[in-house]
């Protein structure tokens, strides 16, 4: 396995992580040269990690300090470099630095980070590639995930609260669901529909956990060239799948279906534009439908060597 001692690092101190720990245990554990960036506005991460990958010397590996739409930038920036060409693209280490650290959990598994840096500096860790989706209207790339309705109105929700961490989220799900009105809308799985009625919210993979806690789409891989996507319907009992999300198996609670496919189509059925996020950002409320297509093997990623479930690689 091969020792990466030449990084750069893009932290966003507005996301709240620690960005001189996680720079100090990377060179506790070996690293000869590490460069540092800061984030000042949205964007930069993706600027900058294009930057540094389609550079005349890209370091051995680029970290990602930051929450999930911090990872979802620098991921796009290092994806637009192998895109255009650039022919020796670092694989990405995301650490944890953000509010539920949703993807972190789907590489590592939630292990502790000083065990993660000297995993990924001195040979330890498995180099696997991972797939991304890309949203047709706007040309976002998605890393985590993405979805309509009430996760989106968490995260408005999530703007106002005191509380930090994953708890931050799951206390604004609560309040977000107090107040929550299900849209009529359709959800399309290539080509076919997969439903029509009352929609609370829909799911779509990536990588199975949001908040960090809440496992929505319980059997997507993020190795196998297709999107899952998790529908709660306006049938569905929410107090039991908020159990379920954290406990069991969401697909065992009535009113909730599933359906895996390369390419998703999300829509309002009434023409009003729908509540839509991406990797934990809301986007503007300007359309009725979003249509998300899978990008396979599309990113280079450190993870376990002993891979979690939700990789059909070991």
């Amino acid at each position: 396995m091969t020792q990466r001692l030449r990084v750069a690092v893009v932290v966003n101190p507005a996301a709240g992580g620690d960005g001189d720990r996680i720079v100090a245990s990377l060179q506790a554990v070996g690293a000869t040269e590490v460069r540092t960036v800061r984030t000042t506005a949205p964007g930069d991460a993706r600027d900058i990690a294009y930057k540094m990958a389609a550079g005349a010397a890209p370091p051995d590996l680029i970290v990602s300090v930051g929450g999930d739409g911090t990872i979802c930038e620098v991921a796009t920036g290092i994806f637009r470099a192998a895109e255009s060409g650039a022919l020796a693209v670092p694989p990405l280490l995301v650490a944890p630095g953000g509010t539920g650290n949703s993807v972190y959990r789907g590489l590592w598994n939630d292990a502790p980070w000083e065990t993660v840096a000297a995993l990924a500096l001195r040979g330890g860790a498995a180099t696997r590639r991972i797939d991304l989706a890309r949203i047709e209207q706007n040309d976002h790339i998605v890393v985590l995930g993405s979805g309509s309705g009430l996760f989106a109105a968490t995260l408005l929700a999530a703007r106002d609260r005191p509380e930090k961490g994953r708890n931050l989220l799951m206390a604004a799900a609560v309040a977000a669901m107090e107040s929550h009105i299900p849209y009529q809308g359709r959800v399309t799985v290539d080509g076919e529909v997969l439903y029509e009625g009352g929609i609370v919210e829909t799911i779509v993979g990536g990588f199975r956990y949001r908040g960090g806690l809440l496992n929505l789409v319980p059997q997507s891989l993020v190795d196998d060239g297709q999107l899952d996507i998790t529908v709660v319907t306006s049938a569905a009992d929410m107090q039991a799948f908020a159990q379920a999300a954290v406990q069991s198996d969401v697909y065992s609670v009535p009113g909730i279906t599933w359906g895996r496919g390369e390419r998703i189509t999300v829509e309002e059925t009434g023409g009003q534009p729908v509540l839509y996020e991406h990797d934990g950002e809301v986007m503007p409320r300007t359309t009725p439908s979003y249509d998300i297509h899978v990008v396979p093997a599309a990113l280079t990623v450190l993870t376990a060597a002993d891979a979690p479930p939700w990789f059909k690689e070991g």
